[in-house]
């Protein structure tokens, strides 16, 4: 829902405007920025995380912006929880990621070989897998008569 761009304000907007004071909502967002992929090889993880950053996914750091926007429209942030999302088996981790995906893509927009590609996705393959990035909870209100803090 949240992309960081203008239909995301729409949608804040509408919000907003559903709302009654008092009204809560919750948004959760990926922040790719934080993606850690374990490689004994950290440069091939930090190219296959900077391909994902700057290629794929349209806006990468909305998870740390939710706030921002939320504010914006008029909204109260009341809280700002920080969820790691965690993997430890690999094709859990290929299904939410994509990693045979993206690397395939990673290669074909030169962030990878394809020699490093190999290696990267036989150790992803054969080795301890452990991958993790932290999904932003945003907890929102509008505010008015009947929000909490609001005078009685």
């Amino acid at each position: 829902m949240w992309s960081g761009d203008s239909s995301s304000a729409s949608a804040l907007a509408e919000a907003h405007r559903v709302l009654r004071p008092g009204g809560r909502l919750v948004a959760a967002e990926p922040d790719w920025g934080t993606l850690a992929v374990d490689h004994p090889d950290p440069a091939l993880a930090r190219a296959f995380t900077r391909h994902l950053t700057d290629r794929v996914v349209r806006n990468p750091l909305i998870g740390r912006q939710l706030p921002r926007p939320a504010e914006r429209c008029g909204l109260a942030v009341r809280a700002v929880t920080p969820v790691p999302a965690l993997f430890r088996d690999v094709r859990d981790a290929d299904r939410v990621l994509g990693l045979r995906r993206n690397t395939e893509r990673a290669v074909a927009a030169g962030y990878l070989t394809r020699e490093q590609a190999g290696e990267w996705l036989d150790h992803l393959a054969h080795g301890p897998f452990l991958a993790a990035v932290t999904v932003f909870v945003a907890t929102a209100e509008k505010p008015g008569p009947g929000a909490v803090g609001a005078p009685r």
